[in-house]
């Protein structure tokens, strides 16, 4: 009833009043966060997607074999050691496209992914490839690939054990929660900074405020798009510019419509960049460099009668594909169609005179900038709720649009993007992403084995040093020494970077080291991905977030002295971990596992159906058919609980 009074003065508030005032105090126009491998070129197209292909004939760095040719990774062996001693090796990934190297039949039967219904075909493509067994009904897997649950639920998952998503992670997943945390940033910092999303309303919260401009909006003929807050693929999404338009009592999203897009073809799009988190504390940010271009399917009109036309004005594939106008772009390498690869996008804003290169450094510095947004939200929920740094991570959605001055735009995030992959375009682009970000995220054979089947796996795959997950390198318990060394250096007093960026380093304790360690071998892991932060120009980021964290300041040191010269800080790295120095951990960091029975995950899949079921590398039809050369799985799904390491 609150609402009432207002709705009465629809006539009025829709008046036209002459208002010349700006919305804002500057203008926001994007910056560029340039890496050092962009050197002075202008053309993002010529980026490699994947692993360089080499012929017996040398060539340069800037021949054009070196930038158009590419392949798929197929690795060579299941498992690739790390990069320092005395740590496990990583499990690698291969392509969706072929079979991996061979399994020995021991390993095979303890790398047990956890099927869940929501698991794309495209991520059993590749986990299969990769000779894992995928198995239903198993409380003893040490990966799934699953739908969001609630935070407390982290604290179940065990020590090995591996999910894709992280706790908290709607705080930039939500578009009510996202635009909270940038506009409290905006108005902090200013909208030259932070202005990268368009003002936005949260109803019924900010309903006297989107009143109170609606007049001066409406003399401009102002559009609004209206969003749901936690929706997905264009659902309950319109167009309005008339304040009657909308309910104003419940939750929504009011948002100023971005009326003078770049057009292509005169049609308007939109572009999917793939993001990938790693950690939160410390801070670790990847980017995909290729993604989607997803274009509208009726050609674009700014007048007023064509609010209606959901095909005009929203990119979403899920909209789009049911209109008589669209069409598939089966070539993955031309700009036809309705859905394209950023990769030719690049190529057809180049013909324009576009600096691709720019542009995709703007884009850069917008996705650091909305994490960096919602940074104190996700590291609280990540602090309360996850006990090993090797839990999980989180594959983003970011959705992006230009303006026709070639400004980007954020509209949203997504927390679960759409990984369907109907169209071999759609199989180019995320094929690819899922298999580096499984090999980025380090997953590692599970404590599962006993002393004899290790070392005869070893030897079969000429490896050395340990086999199996070790929960130290990933604990998130320190030692009374080490958690005096990081107050002293998040200590409010100090305010300048220089009071740490070298003395951080001078004693570098246990805890410091498996903290590089797995940045390290993160980093040497993760093309085609990119790693936008930490580089050694990204501590000017590092003023944006609330408080200071110890983390972000370790890698900024170790950026800012090492990230030209990676190679003097592994060997420092591989000095320390030779004396097994890392694995000094303290007594609780043994003990520390999840007192449960069954993870938040297991309870979940146990309200589904009890028919067991184990995909196998038969002659069965669909995405089993790609499992591993090694040897068929066991033909009963394993429900034992295994003793807690």
């Amino acid at each position: 009833k609150i609402f009432s009074p207002l709705s009465l003065r629809t006539p009025a508030i829709d008046d036209v009043n002459d208002y010349t005032d700006s919305d804002s105090e500057e203008d926001y126009t994007g910056h560029p966060f340039y890496l050092a491998s962009d050197e002075n070129e202008t053309q993002q197209s010529r980026n490699i997607r994947y692993l360089p292909t080499h012929s017996s004939t040398d060539v340069t760095e800037d021949s054009e074999a070196d930038t158009e040719v590419s392949e798929y990774f197929k690795p060579e062996c299941i498992l690739s050691p790390s990069i320092f001693p005395n740590v496990p090796p990583y499990l690698n990934f291969s392509s969706h496209a072929d079979k991996g190297p061979v399994v020995p039949p021991t390993l095979h039967r303890v790398l047990k992914w956890k099927l869940s219904p929501v698991m794309p075909k495209i991520v059993k493509r590749v986990v299969l490839n990769s000779g894992f067994r995928i198995i239903k009904n198993t409380t003893d897997w040490m990966a799934v690939w699953e739908k969001h649950m609630k935070s407390p639920g982290f604290r179940t998952i065990r020590s090995h054990q591996k999910y894709n998503h992280m706790p908290g992670s709607f705080r930039i997943g939500r578009k009510d929660s996202m635009w909270r945390s940038i506009h409290n940033n905006m108005k902090k910092f200013g909208t030259k900074e932070f202005g990268f999303m368009q003002k936005s309303y949260v109803m019924p919260d900010d309903l006297e405020n989107l009143r109170q401009v609606w007049p001066k909006n409406a003399s401009r003929l102002t559009k609004w798009i209206v969003k749901p807050p936690a929706s997905a693929r264009g659902t309950g999404i319109r167009i309005v510019n008339k304040w009657s338009q909308f309910p104003k009592d419940r939750p929504l999203v009011v948002q100023k419509y971005i009326e003078r897009p770049l057009l292509i073809n005169d049609s308007k799009f939109d572009m999917r960049i793939y993001v990938v988190l790693t950690s939160i504390n410390p801070l670790r940010i990847y980017m995909y460099k290729d993604g989607l271009a997803r274009f509208a399917s009726v050609k674009y009109s700014s007048e007023l009668t064509t609010l209606d036309d959901r095909c005009m004005h929203l990119t979403n594939y899920s909209i789009n594909k049911f209109s008589q106008n669209y069409s598939k772009n089966e070539d993955f390498n031309a700009c036809q169609g309705h859905k394209w690869t950023l990769q030719s996008l690049w190529s057809c804003l180049e013909t324009r005179g576009v600096n691709t290169k720019r542009l995709w450094a703007t884009l850069r510095n917008l996705v650091i900038k909305a994490i960096v947004s919602g940074e104190s939200g996700l590291n609280r929920m990540y602090r309360q709720n996850v006990n090993f740094r090797y839990n999980c991570f989180e594959l983003f959605g970011f959705d992006v649009l230009l303006d026709e001055n070639i400004v980007p735009w954020l509209l949203e995030i997504n927390i679960s993007p759409s990984l369907h992959s109907e169209l071999p375009l759609d199989l180019h682009v995320k094929g690819p992403l899922i298999q580096a970000v499984l090999n980025t995220a380090l997953y590692q054979v599970p404590p599962k084995l006993n002393e004899k089947q290790q070392k005869d796996i070893q030897q079969e795959l000429k490896l050395s040093g340990p086999l199996c997950h070790d929960k130290r390198i990933f604990t998130t318990c320190l030692t009374a020494e080490e958690v005096r060394k990081h107050n002293q250096f998040t200590n409010r007093s100090i305010e300048f970077r220089e009071e740490y960026v070298d003395t951080i380093l001078d004693n570098l304790l246990p805890d410091d080291i498996r903290c590089l360690i797995i940045t390290e071998d993160e980093y040497a892991r993760c093309a085609p991905l990119e790693r936008i932060f930490p580089t050694p120009e990204t501590h000017t980021y590092l003023k944006f977030i609330d408080n200071p964290r110890y983390y972000n300041r370790l890698l900024d040191a170790w950026e800012s002295r090492y990230g030209n010269f990676r190679a003097q800080g592994i060997e420092l790295l591989k000095r320390y971990c030779a004396d097994g120095y890392h694995l000094k951990v303290s007594d609780a960091a043994l003990e520390k596992e999840p007192d449960v029975a069954l993870t938040e995950i297991d309870m979940l899949h146990q309200k589904k159906s009890d028919d067991q079921m184990t995909l196998v590398p038969d002659n069965t039809a669909g995405d089993s058919a790609l499992a591993s050369k090694a040897g068929s799985p066991e033909s009963t799904a394993d429900t034992s609980v295994r003793s807690q390491h």
